[in-house]
């Protein structure tokens, strides 16, 4: 079977190189049926998108965390910032990001680090989310900014 390679610097510029490629070949032909590619979003639209005040607030928290060099472990004073109960389950917090993260920009924005026991994001998204919602601080929702 024939293999075939691309190398690009983003997400992008991969796809568009895959699109010019089978363009190429239109004995394949092409699936009338078939949607365009989703539409890639920024960090600051995918935040916009999440209104669980509960999942802001973890995500000040994780990007809090982050920028201090460290990660974010799931406690009872964690959940009591939330807004959750304690001992509750924390699953549903996290995953409202990381699912709409996945489904508007194709990744998971927090990730549990096993050796240190916590979350973490990459530095980068740490000050996307606190340029746009906030610092941990800032409390559940209440001063939440928008995108420019």
């Amino acid at each position: 079977m024939p293999r075939v390679e691309f190398e690009s610097e983003s997400i992008e510029e991969l796809v568009r190189m895959a699109q010019r490629w089978v363009a190429g070949f239109p004995e394949f032909g092409a699936d009338e049926t078939a949607s365009q590619p989703p539409v890639i979003e920024n960090l600051e639209e995918v935040l916009a998108r999440i209104k669980s005040p509960a999942s802001l607030q973890f995500l000040r928290e994780v990007a809090g965390a982050t920028l201090a060099g460290e990660a974010l472990a799931v406690d009872d004073e964690l959940r009591r910032r939330c807004g959750l109960p304690s001992r509750g389950n924390f699953v549903g917090v996290q995953g409202v990001a990381n699912r709409t993260m996945r489904s508007r920009a194709g990744r998971d924005l927090v990730t549990w680090d096993p050796s240190a026991r916590g979350y973490r994001m990459s530095p980068e998204d740490a000050h996307t989310v606190v340029d746009t919602l906030g610092p941990p601080g800032h409390g559940r929702d209440k001063h939440r900014r928008t995108p420019m």
